[in-house]
């Protein structure tokens, strides 16, 4: 299947499913298992929507979408 749209309006979607879950949460967490390139292409793109210089993360970074953070991992083995 062919994957379409933006990222983080995929994401956005997520996480307003999930604010609006039938549950209790405390917390609400997504990890989100990728490999090197995919890691890099994600975090190029969250540099380029919030206009900031950072530093590129080795392994981890995570973003905060409404109520859900969202972690980003890679293995460089």
């Amino acid at each position: 299947m062919e994957k379409k749209g933006d990222v983080l309006n995929q994401l956005a979607i997520i996480t307003d499913l999930l604010e609006k879950i039938n549950l209790d949460t405390l917390s609400t967490t997504i990890i989100i298992e990728l490999n090197k390139v995919e890691f890099e292409k994600a975090f190029e793109i969250f540099k380029k929507k919030y206009n900031r210089k950072i530093e590129k993360p080795k392994d981890t970074f995570s973003i905060t979408i409404g109520n859900a953070d969202i972690v980003f991992n890679t293995n460089n083995a």
